[in-house]
């Protein structure tokens, strides 16, 4: 016996319908997927991006959290991607999601275009860089200028590589450590640090140089925040020098 759909009239067999329509008319009538509104923060500094708490260095990660976040009904298993447009000069800011599936035993690829929402802003970082804001200074101090000129460039390298690393595990601002400022001194350097606790790591690490000698820690009170605490200022001062 012909089966046939009782919306558009085309045959159909078993495995060209999904609950009793032709597999056209189903998708018209039928909402298969859900995707959730995006609404971003863009640091105009840095070109961060933020979708809900998390913060983004590039659109890749972004995109495959928009793919899972993505709600699907009567599809089995689909092979969701997204790939993220946005050129603000040109006010182009949208999501292309496309969807790859079985469908009433017929492969169908949806395609969708789902605009972004974008706040434009400053990130946290980016704040702290333009307001001159750091809670550490880290000083290097040679007492031989024989070995600064000789390390002191690799010393500073080596600081702003580990700096890079700590960064890239993470693009959450209130996780990373920024270099506010660099100061260069007759016997060595200052950098002035927005994390004390990535600074620490960053002594301990120096510390163990061959040509570390020592290494000073000293507290200032600055201010008080907002709620009435005392703020610190941290320095640490790490010398090297020729070892007796």
């Amino acid at each position: 016996m012909k089966r046939f759909c009782p919306k558009c009239g085309k045959e159909i067999t078993e495995n060209t319908m999904i609950n009793n329509f032709c597999v056209d008319c189903y998708l018209s009538e039928h909402e298969l997927i859900k995707i959730p509104v995006i609404d971003v923060v863009f640091c105009v500094k840095c070109f961060k991006i933020k979708m809900g708490t998390k913060w983004y260095n590039n659109f890749e990660g972004m995109e495959e959290d928009i793919s899972k976040s993505i709600k699907y009904y009567d599809i089995n298993q689909p092979k969701i991607t997204t790939k993220i447009n946005i050129d603000l000069e040109n006010n182009i800011h949208n999501a292309e999601i496309t969807i790859k599936t079985i469908i009433g035993n017929q492969f169908k690829e949806l395609k969708y275009i789902e605009n972004i929402n974008i706040k434009k802003d400053t990130c946290l970082t980016c704040s702290r860089i333009a307001g001159n804001y750091y809670t550490t200074i880290l000083q290097i101090r040679f007492n031989d200028k024989k070995l600064q000129k000789l390390i002191l460039e690799k010393i500073i390298a080596e600081i702003k590589d580990i700096i890079f690393k700590i960064n890239e595990k993470t693009s959450r601002p209130s996780a990373n450590i920024n270099i506010v400022r660099e100061v260069s001194q007759k016997n060595g350097i200052d950098f002035y640090l927005d994390n004390l606790k990535y600074t620490k790591n960053l002594v301990t690490h120096l510390m163990k140089h061959k040509s570390a000698t020592e290494r000073k820690m000293s507290k200032s009170l600055v201010g008080i925040d907002k709620d009435g605490k005392d703020l610190i200022r941290t320095t640490f001062c790490v010398h090297f020098g020729n070892k007796e």
